[in-house]
Order: C-alpha cells, then structure tokens, then sequence
C-alpha cells in the first residue's frame, strides 16, 4: 500500500538556514512528504527527491503578480489543481505567516491543517502597514487559521507560551521540539582544537553575534591564541566584520556553510556558543537547532539565559548560564570551558545525554506521525 502523503508547506523553498524542516520530511516513515510554497529560492536547499509544487517558477513580473494574487485570494488555480493531484492527506505548513497562506487551500481541498510555530512567528512585533505581503495576508486571515487548523505544533514551552499571549487556541498548543538525527552526530576520530570557539547561525539581531565578538575580546585577554570561528550570514555581516577588526585578535568568518560543515566544524572545537538575545521587535528563538546538534556530538554550549534556548540545555547547566546580554559573564564561561578538561567533559557528557533522551529526531518524528494520524481521523469523524 502507498505511503498516505503530507504537504509540507513553506512561502520560500527553502532556505539553507532551515535544514531542520528538510530533516524532518525525510525522517517520516510512513508519510510521504511533498512540499508546496510560493516559490523556490536560489540558493536553497536540495530537495531531491521530493516532489516540490510552486505558485510562480521565477521572478518575472508576471510570476511576482501571480504570488501577490495568491496572497491576497488565496487562490491559484493551476496550483490548487496540481496540491490536489497530489492527494495529500494533511498539510503541515511551518510559521504561522506560512500557514495563513495555505489555510484557503486547505479548505478549498478539504483537507486538515497543522502548523508548527517556531518562535519569530509568535514573537515578533508586527506593524501591518509595514510588513512583506506574506504577513499582511496573515494577519487577514489568522483568525480564520485559529478555527481551521486542528493543531499548532510548539518547538518549546516558551513559544507555547508566546502564543498563548497572541490568542492563539490554547486546546490546540503542543509542545513538541523536531529533533537532531543523532546517527549522524556519532563520534569523530578527529581531535578537538581546544582554542577554537565556534558560532553557527544567522548574523541577524536575535543571534546576538556582536556580545560574543565583545566577549572574545576578553577571551583572547587571557587566552592569547584562541579563535572565533562565525558560520553563517546575514545583513549584518559587514558591521561585525568590522567591529571584530577592532576589537578582537582573530575572527573568521567562513560565511554560508553547507550543514554538512557546520557538523565537521561542531565535531572540531571546543565550545560552541548560542549568544541568543531578544531583538527590538520582540524576535526571540524558539529552540535553536544548531544547540541541539552541538550538544549530541558532545560540543558544550554557552548560552545567555533566555527562554526557548536554555530548554535545549540540561536542567543542570541552565542555571549556571549569564544573563542576558552579560558580555562579561558570557566571556567568564567561555573561559572555563576552554581552560578546564574536567568541567568540559562533565558539560559534554550531560549536553549529549540530555540531547538522547530528548531530541531524537527518528522518536520525535515516529510521535509526530501518530499525530498526523490522529489528526486526519478526527478530521473526517
């Protein structure tokens, strides 16, 4: 018998930063992923071989036209056509602004809708006049995916928590993080570079990348011949590249890396650090991923204490981390870590405990499933 199949649904197919949504369609067992979105994006990740169903095919001003449409109706026939050949059973669409954009589909179809929420979603500040077209049609129709939709799917407790104060249903909260694939986090023969501090994420505000240039200044005070190793990109890249030339020995910038790097890199330093903090507009994560990843190839991570990121710490390692925005504290843990072998191994070993025993992607995704389908039962009851 066929797979019964899922539509993934995301605006932008899909991003290199978000190889967790990729991870999770390709650990279902007994679901067939296909995805659906506005468009594809160059660059982007490989999504071979999943079938893969756009609104508009490039950025012509015809094509721009034809997502704007959409946006606004929530209708496109050929592309409502092609979904429905397809025969998916649920759609699981990920952000809440994502899921806005489906939800007419999905009813059009009749099919259930679930969505995940992953934290900008249910953080942020929103101005409508002043937002991409993506969240003005959100904000039109939220309410309308409140009713719709049979299940919002939380990464964390905190962003269960941030939806709750936006109104969002709260029968229809569950918390439930994606997971890592830790088969592919096993141990590596290659030795750890114990001077290596690495970062890995978006250089965007609420990644907080600038409080650990400024605490590497301090780091590199008392360790002269440790280095800052930043993967990632953003719009912010040129002013911490210059803010690191004055204020720190050595930082490099390795730029956009495929996440098959960013695992070598987590398999060869010494600390990793996750200087997450709360943008001006409300943006906080949710539950970083990378922190996940880190954790179960026994990378320690340092951390401010903020909700949604301490959640992907062990219980016993959250206390022990500075506040938010604490330059000073943040570079007096850093320290520790990379002077001190015993303290290390202990914060490697709970980090990959904790990550076992929580975020197994083949067990989070196996319990996803029987959501889906309790989902489609309820549904046609």
């Amino acid at each position: 018998m066929a797979a019964c199949k899922v539509l993934v649904y995301r605006n932008e197919l899909l991003p290199p930063s978000e190889t967790f949504i990729l991870s999770q369609a390709n650990a279902l067992r007994r679901f067939q992923p296909v995805f659906a979105g506005l468009k594809r994006i160059n660059p982007g990740l490989e999504m071979t071989p999943h079938p893969i169903m756009t609104v508009a095919h490039s950025d012509s001003w015809s094509e721009k036209a034809k997502r704007r449409i959409f946006l606004r109706t929530g209708y496109a026939s050929r592309f409502v056509h092609t979904i429905a050949m397809q025969n998916p059973q649920i759609i699981h669409a990920h952000f809440a602004i994502d899921a806005g954009a489906v939800v007419s589909i999905a009813k059009k179809l009749s099919i259930p809708l679930i969505a995940t929420l992953h934290g900008y979603d249910v953080t942020s500040t929103v101005d409508a006049p002043n937002t991409w077209p993506t969240t003005r049609a959100y904000i039109r129709r939220k309410k309308e995916l409140w009713e719709y939709a049979s299940a919002f799917i939380c990464v964390s407790e905190h962003v269960r928590q941030q939806a709750l104060a936006r109104g969002f249903p709260e029968e229809k909260l569950w918390v439930h993080p994606i997971g890592v694939d830790l088969n592919e986090c096993g141990h590596s023969e290659q030795p750890r570079n114990k001077r290596i501090v690495l970062f890995v994420g978006r250089l965007v505000e609420k990644k907080g990348c600038i409080h650990l240039i400024h605490a590497m200044s301090c780091v590199q005070q008392s360790i002269p011949d440790a280095r800052l190793v930043i993967l990632g990109d953003g719009p912010l890249r040129n002013e911490l590249e210059r803010e690191a030339t004055q204020c720190c020995k050595e930082v490099l910038f390795l730029g956009q890396q495929p996440h098959a790097e960013a695992k070598r890199w987590m398999q060869r330093s010494r600390v990793l650090v996750v200087p997450s903090v709360r943008a001006k507009n409300g943006d906080s994560e949710g539950l970083p991923t990378v922190l996940c990843e880190a954790q179960a190839f026994g990378l320690p991570a340092v951390t401010f204490v903020i909700d949604g990121v301490t959640e992907a710490l062990p219980v016993i390692r959250r206390s022990d981390m500075p506040p938010e925005g604490d330059v000073a504290g943040l570079s007096q843990k850093i320290i520790h870590l990379v002077e001190d072998d015993d303290a290390w191994q202990i914060a490697s070993d709970a980090g990959r405990q904790y990550v076992k025993a929580r975020f197994d992607l083949s067990e989070q995704t196996r319990i996803l499933e029987d959501k889906y389908d309790d989902v489609i039962a309820r549904y046609r009851a």
